[in-house]
């Protein structure tokens, strides 16, 4: 169980420290350009590795299932970016935060037992989604994309256990990056994205690589287990990204955001320490 726990929070330094830049890199070339070059840098940091780990046994489950969970990220991902576009991070952070409590949910509709009082802070983390979505107009209409995000998150994090238990950690991680690269190639080259990237690469590549380290080890963590606590916990990288944009780039909330982005980081605290 430590190890999913140091997996999990390592998971959440590694996306939440970087998302002000990723906010600021969408502003400047667009979402999808954004969300093309980081994850070309992030399989290119990746790849070299594949010479060092053993090939796993391929299984047809676990492929279609990369394939598969490869679409949903090119999707999550755009919608994740276009909020960051519209709305500041301190806002969007925390809502994108709650996929580990969609993760969770699905795993309960799956037949995984929940206790009622994880269930009582699930509810918690919603009023406090709707609190922190209530402020100026720039964070409210970075809300909806960043709902739709942590939808789709929830349930990236949900397949990501089984991709990982069929062909491992690191083979599971890359064919999923290389299944979202196929799926986004040709509406990259079409508009010219697959380039475009370069005319803000510092940002991007900060993105690309937290993002690539925080996704192998939420993938180790969650086929280590309990998912729910590997969620959960790499969901905290809203804790991270809201410190960083307040302190460091001096973000302002309203009292009542505030409010809701403390529920969910204590909604999602106390569930790993319940599950945990």
């Amino acid at each position: 169980m430590l190890l999913t726990v140091l997996l999990g929070l390592t998971a959440a330094a590694c996306w939440g420290i970087p998302d002000v830049w990723l906010a600021q890199a969408t502003r400047n070339v667009g979402p999808f350009t954004v969300v093309f070059g980081s994850v070309l840098i992030g399989v290119a940091f990746i790849a070299p590795a594949a010479l060092f780990v053993d090939t796993p046994d391929w299984t047809q489950q676990g492929v279609l299932l990369a394939v598969l969970v490869g679409a949903l990220t090119a999707a999550g991902y755009q919608a994740g970016f276009v909020a960051f576009r519209n709305g500041s991070v301190s806002i969007v952070a925390p809502i994108i935060a709650c996929e580990g409590a969609v993760a969770a949910a699905i795993a309960l509709a799956a037949g995984e037992h929940l206790r009622s009082s994880i269930l009582a802070l699930l509810a918690l983390a919603v009023v406090g989604v709707v609190l922190a979505a209530m402020g100026e107009s720039a964070g409210a209409s970075g809300a909806p994309p960043a709902a739709l995000a942590a939808c789709i998150w929830g349930v990236i994090l949900y397949l990501s256990a089984p991709v990982a238990e069929d062909l491992g950690v690191y083979w599971g991680l890359l064919l999923i990056r290389l299944s979202a690269l196929g799926w986004m190639l040709p509406i990259a080259l079409w508009s010219g994205a697959a380039l475009r990237w370069r005319r803000d690469p510092w940002r991007v590549a900060a993105w690309g690589l937290g993002d690539a380290m925080a996704y192998l080890a939420f993938v180790a963590a969650a086929d280590r287990g309990p998912l729910a606590v590997a969620s959960v916990l790499a969901a905290q990288f809203a804790t991270v990204a809201v410190v960083v944009a307040t302190v460091f780039f001096r973000e302002r909330l309203r009292t009542r955001q505030w409010v809701g982005v403390v529920l969910v980081i204590v909604a999602i605290t106390a569930i790993a320490a319940i599950a945990g």
